[in-house]
């Protein structure tokens, strides 16, 4: 007896599995499981780096800044696959004795910032390397001529 697919259970829900033979731009992709999740804490960390680099931070400022940030790295944390989970845990400073300075809360978030960027930098690699594998190749030897143009007939040999 054959049974017939229903609805997926629970345990099947959740990143979708690669195979060994997935390409890098397909592992790369994956990594992300949360895309949307992980833009949106991009751009809050993007812009409380902003803010904290025009203004002065009293000690309640600091205070909070430091609190969203280990917030930001836990979220960030759940949006991707454990691999970049570990090196984000991995990258970022140890969290200061005591409420951080200024300096060491704008080097935090910037290192963030930074860490951030370079995963849309390899999500937009994977994608390019994608797109580029889904065009046909050209037939040897057509790529490059006018199809209805007969050879050697213009100004240019």
């Amino acid at each position: 007896m054959t049974s017939t697919p229903g609805p997926p259970r629970p345990e099947e829900h959740g990143p979708p599995a690669v195979s060994p033979q997935a390409t890098a731009a397909e592992r790369e992709i994956a990594r992300v499981t949360e895309p949307a999740r992980l833009l949106r804490m991009s751009d809050m960390v993007h812009m409380l780096l902003d803010e904290a680099q025009g203004m002065p931070l009293d000690e309640g400022a600091r205070d909070q800044l430091r609190h969203i940030h280990l917030q930001a790295i836990e979220e960030i944390g759940e949006s991707v696959a454990p691999e970049l989970r570990e090196e984000l845990e991995r990258l970022m400073p140890e969290e200061p004795a005591g409420l951080p300075s200024q300096a060491e809360l704008r080097i935090m978030q910037g290192q963030l910032v930074g860490w951030l960027d370079g995963v849309f930098q390899g999500i937009k690699a994977g994608l390019a390397l994608q797109q580029a594998g889904a065009r046909p190749p050209h037939p040897e030897g057509q790529g490059h001529e006018l199809p209805d143009r007969p050879r050697g007939t213009g100004p240019y040999l």
